[in-house]
């Protein structure tokens, strides 16, 4: 149920990521940095990069989750306390893009729609998402790939004839500005976190680094591609674009024939931001969840219904909210984004025993609904008590001893019903005694 492929990682990283940081952030950037804002962008990509390599070097030599690791070093109540921190904090980083996605959606697709008939549904599809667990992340990140590589070509193509490139010169025009930038940013930056919260439910495979960090670059690129164009096409009134990813390609010339044809492929990229907005709701009702020792249906219930409610009371105040959370906030999501990972880094360890890889988790990293088994990688079991009887039929099963018995021939099945009959470890078998005893002879004579 929490399992995650590696390949769906990186999917995560390079197709659902981009979207989230297409629709205020932009505007937001170029208010900030100017024409500085490539070099902003980059630095917090690089940052944001810095933490998720550090967070796969602890996945190459943990085989606990997160929960374990905090549990291991300062009891389940501390581990308890934190996960529930978080569960906040997920929740609050999810606030913002979710008030972006709701006035893009009513200002570009649905304008004569009440906000909450139309906005709403989407609250029910978080819903059933956070019940079914982390995998249903990896399942919409299969999905989210091929829809955003194709949405995403099409955009791009259609607002690069218009776009002058001589606005994002010069480079460098005032370093203040790119520090204002970049201090903005955190707001969007905190999928860092995501590695941290994977651990145990991700197995670590050969060059598993190589392909996240390769998967965070093509994100990265994107991104950075995007922004490029974007200022290049707006230039000095791009500060009023607030809904990007509508207004970059809108002066596109094949529009005078045949109408505004991207509007289908915003649409499409609108479906990958709805599944890469419930991404923190999800972990956030996972960390409720190990938090409370209960089932995700009842923190979904209330995390979804909290962030409906404060959706419906911000309607109008999205201005308000955001000039709060990235110059009131930022400090705070710099804290839970950027610290917490590089402390983890200091918790103590077991290092595994090849090197990489996840196995089972501890007592009290198991869920309290007996859904414990779901928690196990594939091929396997949790480790026994001491002193615990074994099953009933383990008799018939193939014992792995590393030393040969006595009298019998090493990797031998014994027969089935062995264990009624006595043993005879001391007495040579029939016609075997002479052969041995011929053997230790030639031995002797020619050692």
């Amino acid at each position: 149920m929490n399992d995650i492929k590696l390949r769906q990682m990186c999917f995560i990283f390079a197709a659902m990521l981009p979207v989230t940081r297409m629709i205020v952030y932009p505007a937001t950037l170029a208010y900030h940095a100017g024409s500085d804002l490539l070099l902003s962008a980059a630095l917090s990509l690089a940052l944001e990069g810095l933490v998720v390599g550090l967070m796969l070097w602890l996945a190459r030599r943990t085989r606990r989750t997160f929960f374990g690791l905090l549990a291991e070093n300062f009891g389940d109540a501390a581990a308890r306390i934190v996960y529930g921190l978080f569960a906040l904090f997920f929740a609050l980083s999810a606030l913002l893009p979710l008030l972006e996605q709701r006035g893009f959606v009513m200002q570009v697709l649905y304008e004569n729609v009440p906000p909450l008939i139309c906005y709403a549904p989407f609250f029910g599809v978080c819903f059933f998402a956070c019940t079914k667990g982390l995998r249903a992340v990896g399942r919409v990140a299969d999905l989210s790939l091929p829809v955003f590589v194709l949405s995403y070509a099409v955009v791009i193509l259609l607002a690069l004839p218009q776009a002058d490139f001589g606005a994002l010169l010069p480079a460098v025009e005032s370093g203040a500005r790119v520090w204002r930038g970049f201090a903005a940013g955190p707001c969007w930056y905190t999928a860092c976190l995501y590695p941290l919260f994977f651990l145990g439910h991700v197995r670590y495979e050969r060059r598993a680094a190589a392909k996240v960090l390769g998967s965070y670059a093509a994100g990265a690129a994107a991104t950075l591609l995007f922004l490029a164009v974007f200022y290049a096409v707006f230039s000095d009134i791009s500060i009023l674009q607030h809904n990007s990813l509508a207004q970059i390609s809108k002066y596109a010339t094949a529009f005078s024939s045949l109408g505004r044809v991207d509007l289908l492929f915003i649409f499409a990229l609108t479906l990958v931001l709805a599944f890469a907005l419930c991404i923190p709701v999800q972990l956030s009702v996972h960390c409720a969840a190990r938090a409370l020792g209960c089932r995700p249906l009842l923190p979904a219930a209330v995390i979804n219904a909290a962030l409906l409610a404060l959706t419906v009371f911000f309607n109008t105040s999205f201005r308000e909210v955001q000039q709060f959370c990235t110059q009131r906030l930022w400090f705070v999501y710099a804290a839970f984004a950027y610290l917490v990972p590089v402390l983890a880094l200091f918790l103590k360890r077991e290092r595994p025993p090849h090197g990489g890889g996840n196995s089972y988790l501890l007592k009290s990293e198991r869920p309290s609904h007996g859904g414990g088994s779901s928690y196990l990688l594939k091929g396997e079991r949790p480790p026994q008590r001491e002193g615990r009887r074994s099953p009933l039929f383990s008799i018939f099963k193939k014992k792995e001893s590393h030393a040969p018995r006595r009298g019998k021939r090493h990797g031998r099945r014994p027969p089935l019903l062995s264990i009624f009959k006595k043993k005879e470890a001391h007495a040579p078998q029939r016609g075997r005694g002479r052969i041995e005893k011929r053997a230790r002879g030639r031995g002797r004579r020619y050692g």
